[in-house]
């Protein structure tokens, strides 16, 4: 008899674990920021689509234009004109390269890495004028030129394709070649088989700040971001390290967040499930996303798509008034890095920005054209100032494009970052 009870015993215990155990497995929290339905983000990503940098060359002096206010406002002129152009049914025409003259009275919108066709037209209500379907959903828009003069055009290209439209008004245009900017970065060059010599980079003088990043202040905002990634928090291990970074996992996902503010997070999810998620609702996901860790994405803007299908990886910088960019495994890469797989948020590395203003560098700048002599720097193309990220400071720094390379360059001490 007693060994009938026990036997009883037995199977009720077994039967409870196995139930528990399923219990368990099915409750488990699976926020991976995926639905079976997709469902559109209260951003407007309207906001995040704007340039990178902007610059004008009036006849081989170029100002680079260093207030986010201003490139705020031009951008915004640029897309009045090309939605009133459209409007009018002028045509968009792809060009070879030859056929364009890039001389006189320029203005370059640097678009970053560069975003696709169809972000950039849903972004910004285009999508209904047709013109724009000449340019291929899936082909990248890197820079916007606004050529001025009797001619005007407006001219979008990935450098390996050029589609070009004749600008109705430019007057708006016309009035940016000479205006005087309170921050702007003016240099001239001279030019040798299109490619910019040494010894010919002349600065005025301007007055530049210096930022620091207060990463996570307080223990506060590790709780707000990891109540907002893990749907139960009941479930979520902390694990301190030595470094005094926190490490967050509830076995399915990882959440690393560390002093200086720089975030790392990957999704062990696997599903299979295939869902039909566009490249606009993807990027909605990563939307989501940076607005759980308690970053405003109205300070952001997109500077990279990349993938197809269900994979997207999206890279998004903070607005400043110069680009902010970090060192990765020795490369230089985006504050804000993020990858969607079937709309879960597979991996993101990101740096929390929470950038104060600690007074102006009290030196003068290294001189650009003595560093580019000092480092041996062939072949210069192009030039802008940037603020790279060292984990405490954002350096300002010169990013100068060559043929088939680019460097970055202190811009305090002349030597190669």
């Amino acid at each position: 008899m007693k060994e009938h009870i026990k036997t009883i015993v037995l199977v009720l215990l077994v039967s409870t674990s196995l139930y528990l155990s399923y219990t368990l497995w099915t409750s488990f929290p699976q926020k991976s920021f995926f639905m079976t339905k997709p469902t559109p983000s209260s951003v407007d990503i309207f906001s995040i689509v704007r340039p990178s940098s902007i610059e004008i060359n009036a006849n081989d002096t170029f100002r680079d234009i260093t207030s986010s206010n201003d490139i705020t406002s031009i951008w915004a002129n640029t897309i009045k004109t090309l939605k009133d152009n459209l409007g009018k049914g002028i045509a968009l025409s792809q060009v070879d390269k030859s056929s364009i003259n890039l001389r006189g009275n320029l203005i370059y919108i640097d678009m970053g890495k560069g975003i696709t066709k169809d972000i950039f037209t849903d972004a910004l209500n285009l999508e209904s004028l047709s013109e724009l379907n000449k340019i291929n959903s899936d082909a990248y828009i890197k820079e916007i030129i606004i050529k001025v003069g009797s001619k005007p055009q407006i001219i979008f290209t990935d450098y390996n394709n050029y589609f070009v439209m004749s600008l109705k008004n430019s007057r708006y245009f016309d009035e940016l070649i000479g205006k005087q900017f309170q921050n702007s970065i003016d240099y001239v060059m001279t030019t040798a088989d299109d490619v910019y010599s040494e010894n010919v980079f002349t600065l005025k003088n301007f007055t530049l700040g210096k930022y620091v990043n207060k990463g996570f202040a307080n223990d506060s905002i590790y709780r707000t971001i990891t109540k907002n990634v893990f749907v139960n928090i009941s479930v979520v291990r902390e694990i301190k390290e030595n470094n005094g970074s926190y490490i967050y996992t509830d076995g399915i996902r990882g959440l690393r967040l560390y002093r200086n503010g720089l975030i790392e997070y990957f999704d062990t999810t696997t599903t299979s499930t295939k869902l039909t998620m566009s490249k606009i609702e993807s990027l909605d996901k990563a939307l989501e996303f940076i607005k759980d860790l308690g970053i405003n994405v109205e300070d952001v803007y997109i500077t990279g798509v990349s993938g197809s299908g269900t994979e997207y990886n999206f890279s998004f910088n903070y607005i400043f008034d110069y680009p902010i960019c970090v060192i990765r495994n020795g490369e230089k890469s985006e504050p804000i890095d993020i990858s969607v797989s079937n709309g879960i948020i597979k991996t993101a590395k990101v740096n929390f920005m929470d950038i104060y203003y600690a007074g102006d560098y009290k030196s003068n700048l290294y001189n650009i054209q003595k560093a580019i002599v000092d480092n041996k720097i062939k072949g210069v193309e192009s030039l802008k100032l940037v603020y790279v990220f060292d984990g405490t400071e954002l350096i300002p720094a010169w990013d100068v494009k060559c043929i088939g390379n680019e460097y970055l360059i202190n811009a305090l001490d002349g030597k190669i970052i």
